[in-house]
């Protein structure tokens, strides 16, 4: 029974060195990678497995049981081995194949392959006696009744879904880990913010399905993603737990600005109150100038004398909001240290750094529902251009000030475009407010307040000039920038934090735009030395004549919204209390895996989801390597996550497939006799045409997406 599943392994290269830790390294890794092997081998043996036991309850005769392909491979002057290794037990033969994409159980009468399918029906033909008609051998494939034949095909599927939810199960009962669906924070002018949801909820249930109070965030993730590519014009209904309380928001999903079928609501993950173990401050923050390798891995347990509640959902989320809410305030910090010891710091408020150039507001993109900008009467693209008189307020003097709750902001608008453009000023009256994430979205594409209730997108326009020599002037509009470091020390210092990729990057220079917007350029600012060069490439309207300027990073008179502490995720572990609630748990895994794989199939028929998508066998190999590493429980949901993939991929009606047989035996069964072996053989020959096309395909959909 031919399997060409999506399956692969990579091959990992070695080289020697003279580390102490090379040899640990390299028994990790080999660990490693035999345990992805072990894994996705076990999937492809109890699916030939099925195949195997259901021929030999009916008396098939098996000649061949192999994992893989033993084919002939030769590559120029090499040739490899057909097997790594094999052997006979019974009438049947037992190996491992070359080829690890797969594997098949080689059954008396049955070949999947064209070329020999003739030979092979010729070889089961038994000579009648006494001039009876030729018969053919009873433990051949072909001769067993129809039924017998369907249950022999479609053991193998059902195989992977016992297994499949057996192994979500032994995960479920050993431990899993996972990152609950608390909401930790929610994207700048996202969906979530915009309907006004708050941190620290738990999503209990996502497009009205079953209510999960164990709902883990990658879950919640996928059924988003899925959702939102199904149905991207249409809002997805979001149930939300804040203790007794129970919220459901109807969240209308945004394209994901550098890919725009993807779908976004805007919801963050939970971080807890402990500091990494490694770099638990960004070099060069205030954060890592109070805090020393003693704090690694320390629990903020209080700030300016209050105690961090730990039965709340988010116990650190008050400490994120007045981080992110009053940037300009000294924040005393008491934190418990892995030794049991308390100590207190004051951890002061971080210098932005710029360099020279302040950028324009651009329009309002969101407003938050029933917040105090929207009450105002402001209205998505309204331009400000002044706030409490002061025309020349720009996008990050606007962000990083703090508006007490209850004190009127007077915001003036400019509404509409041309010669038919108003301008009207609203007051706006500040609520308390509560984020605890950054004020400028992950991708720095989008700015917003949170307290005024409004978001809108910073653009690259020069709003006014801090350096009296800059060439620059306001209206200019930046294009492009480069980094030139000081001197080669400054430049090898930050390598060691960012990399040489980056690195690369920052002095090539880059293009302002969607996938560099103006966000990203000044969190890097951020983190460049003092005396740092930045080469600007303008243009100036209306003429459109270019502006070339050399500005260098300075501190300015305002502080950055981020102080440099790093915290760990919150991890939580979900096992099951007793043997039954565990078989429960992998049955409901298994359910979703193979409704999230129908699901994503017809999306893909229909065109709701680009090619792109389609993983391969190095993703796969990626992924089980990744789930590898995180621990048995891990492994064990992929293994789930991959047998139900294998089910319904083979159950496809295409011929070469386990659902192309069963479609053939289907229309035996109806018109009471077999197709004509020709018709069947020429289907057969197709399928396997097909099914070469599609792996060439995902091979190089693999490559192009390294």
């Amino acid at each position: 029974m031919s399997l060409l599943s999506d399956l692969s392994f990579f091959a990992t290269l070695l080289a020697a060195t003279d580390e102490p830790g090379f040899f640990a390294s390299f028994l990790s890794g080999t660990w490693l990678w035999t345990k992805v092997l072990v894994g996705i081998g076990l999937v492809i043996f109890v699916h030939e497995l099925g195949h195997f036991l259901a021929a030999k309850l009916f008396g098939v005769k098996c000649e061949k049981f192999y994992v893989g392909f033993d084919v002939p491979l030769q590559i120029g002057p090499i040739k490899f081995p057909r097997t790594l290794g094999k052997f006979t037990y019974g009438e049947t033969e037992y190996g491992i194949g070359i080829i690890p994409l797969g594997g098949y159980v080689k059954m008396l009468g049955q070949d999947d392959d064209p070329r020999k399918a003739e030979e092979e029906a010729k070889r089961i033909r038994e000579s009648g006696e006494n001039g009876e008609p030729e018969k053919l051998d009873p433990r051949s494939y072909p001769a067993k009744t129809v039924w017998q034949r369907m249950i022999i095909i479609s053991a193998g599927v059902v195989m992977n879904v016992i297994t499949g939810i057996l192994f979500a199960a032994i995960a479920f009962f050993y431990g899993v880990p996972y990152t609950p669906a608390i909401v930790g924070g929610v994207t700048p002018g996202g969906a979530a913010w915009t309907a006004g949801v708050q941190p620290g909820g738990l999503v209990t249930s996502i497009a009205h399905s079953d209510e999960d109070t164990q709902m883990h965030f990658s879950k919640m993730q996928t059924a988003i993603m899925t959702e939102g590519m199904d149905n991207p014009d249409e809002p997805i209904d979001v149930r939300f737990s804040y203790g007794s309380d129970s919220r459901e928001y109807s969240l209308m999903p945004k394209p994901h600005p550098l890919e725009p079928s993807l779908r976004m609501i805007g919801i963050h993950g939970p971080i807890s109150g402990k500091l990494l173990p490694s770099i638990y401050a960004m070099p060069g923050s205030v954060a890592s100038k109070v805090l020393t390798d003693d704090d690694a891995g320390a629990e903020i347990v209080g700030w300016n004398g209050t105690r961090a509640d730990r039965d709340s959902m988010m116990p650190i989320a008050p400490l994120l909001n007045q981080i992110y809410g009053q940037p300009s305030k000294t924040i005393s910090l008491t934190l418990l240290r892995q030794d049991g010891t308390e100590r207190t710091v004051e951890l002061p408020p971080q210098p932005e750094k710029e360099f020279g150039v302040r950028f324009r507001i651009g329009e309002i993109t969101s407003l938050m529902k029933d917040g105090p900008a929207e009450a105002a009467g402001m209205q998505v693209g309204d331009q400000i251009v002044a706030v409490n008189g002061d025309e020349s307020v720009d996008a990050y003097t606007f962000l990083l000030q703090s508006w007490p709750a209850g004190e009127p902001v007077e915001i003036t608008v400019r509404r509409g475009a041309g010669d038919d453009a108003t301008t009207e000023t609203l007051t706006v009256v500040p609520d308390e407010g509560f984020q605890t994430k950054p004020p400028v979205s992950e991708l720095g594409e989008t700015m917003a307040s949170t307290p005024l209730g409004l978001a809108y997108n910073p653009t690259t326009i020069v709003e006014s000039v801090t350096s009296s020599d800059s060439p620059l002037q306001s209206g200019d509009e930046v294009k492009e920038v480069r980094i030139r470091f000081p001197d080669q020390s400054a430049r090898d210092a930050l390598a060691a934090q960012l990399g040489e990729p980056t690195m690369k990057k920052l002095t090539e220079g880059w293009e302002l735009g969607a996938t560099m917007p103006l966000g990203v350029l000044m969190e890097t600012v951020q983190v460049l030395p003092v005396g740092s060069e930045v080469l600007v490439k303008a243009t100036r309207p209306p003429e459109g004549s270019v502006i070339e300027a050399t500005l260098k990073v300075q501190t300015s008179d305002r502080n950055w919204y981020e102080r440099g502490m790093n915290f760990s995720d919150v991890e939580m572990i979900q096992t099951a209390d007793s043997v039954g609630n565990a078989l429960a748990l992998g049955l409901r895994e298994g359910i979703r895996g193979l409704e999230n794989v129908g699901r994503f199939l017809g999306m893909l028929v229909s065109g709701k989801v680009q090619a792109k998508f389609l993983g391969g066998p190095i993703r796969i190999a990626q992924m089980a390597s990744y789930e590898a590493e995180r621990g048995i429980s891990a492994q064990l949901l992929f293994l789930t996550m991959l047998s139900m993939n294998l089910a319904i991929l083979n159950f496809l009606p295409i011929p070469a497939l386990d659902g192309g047989h069963m479609l053939f035996l289907i229309a035996e069964a109806i018109r009471g006799k077999k197709l004509d072996e020709a018709l069947e053989m020429r289907l057969t020959f197709a399928g396997v045409l097909a099914l070469l096309a599609l792996m060439i395909f995902v091979f190089a959909n693999d490559i192009l997406h390294l």
